[in-house]
Parts: structure tokens; sequence; C-alpha cells
């Protein structure tokens, strides 16, 4: 099947270029319905390309061949492209707790939409704020039917270390070894 999207509740059927740049859609496969979307930066900056990747409800996003001739100006919650620092949504106040960063980049009344379903919570409601890891995670994590060996033996073929590390906690954080598929 196709994956659907939309943009501000417009259904984006056909929709081959986005900001003037090329999008190849490919679609998902199998149990995991992993979708991939790639908008081609290449006409403006040779070998640079954002994949998206949508797999039940995560979204990954790559940077391929990233340069600060391309990004160094981008603003946004990725933060500062050369440095990594966290701004606010200002441009100047530095924000390094991570749940005052995704509280003040939360979709405002004024933002155009990004999501099709609309969920709590929305502004002015905060965001809802993750466990606390000491306390509940790890008691939940105690009761998993999902071991850490068996998300290690999942996400073993990968060879990034990194992609290996976020795999395994995936899987552990789903308790769904499907999530393997995502990397």
């Amino acid at each position: 099947m196709k994956p659907k999207y939309w943009f501000n509740f417009d259904y984006q059927e056909d929709t081959k270029t986005i900001g003037g740049f090329p999008l190849r859609i490919t679609e998902g496969y199998g149990a995991n319905r992993k979708h991939g979307f790639e908008i081609d930066l290449t006409s403006k900056y040779p070998g640079v390309k954002i994949m998206i990747g949508t797999m039940k409800e995560f979204v990954k996003i790559e940077f391929i061949g990233a340069s600060v001739e391309a990004f160094g100006s981008a603003v946004g919650m990725l933060g500062d492209f050369e440095t990594g620092k966290t701004f606010a949504r200002d441009g100047a106040t530095v924000l390094d707790d991570f749940n005052d960063f995704g509280n003040e980049w939360q979709i405002q009344p004024s933002d155009n939409m990004l999501f099709h379903d609309i969920s709590n919570p929305q502004f002015p409601k905060r965001c809802v704020l993750p466990e606390d890891p000491q306390g509940q995670r790890r008691r939940l994590l105690t009761e998993a039917s999902v071991s850490i060996e068996d998300a290690e033996k999942a996400c073993a073929s990968l060879t990034d270390a990194i992609d290996r590390k976020d795999c395994v906690y995936d899987i552990i954080a789903t308790q769904d070894m499907d999530m393997a598929g995502a990397y």
C-alpha cells in the first residue's frame, strides 16, 4: 500500500517535489510496513539527501552528506548544525534540558499543522514528560517479556554501533521485536 501523507490537512496524493527538490516515496512491505521518503537536494547541494523513514508510530530522519553549506543556517528542533546547541524559538536562548526544549517547541496554534490526527496534549496543555528512568521504567523493564539479550540478537546484523544501540533501546522500550526492522 502506498504511504499517504497530508500537509495542513490537504492530502498529498501525487506530490513529486518538496521545496522544489525531488521527492521519492518508497512503499512499506512485510509486517513492518516501513515507508521511506527521500528528498534529494543534489541539484543545489551535491550528494545531500534527507531520508525520512516511518514505521508504526515512529519517525527516523537521516541527513546524507550533510554540510554547513546545506544546513548551516537551519533553525529549529535539530539545533545548531555546527555546535549542536539547542535553541528556543527566539534563536538566542540555549536550552540544555530536553524536557524544557520539547515544551518550547510544542506546536502552537499559529504553526502549520504537522499531524493528521490531533491528539492530546495540544497547546496550551504541556507535553507529557518521560517517566523517571530510575522509577517506573526500571520496574517495567524487570517485568519485560523481551530481554536485552533477545534485543541484541535482533539488532546484531547492524554494522553501525549507534544504530545497534538505538535498535536495542527501541525494542526494549516498546517491547516489540519488529522494531529491529526500522533500521
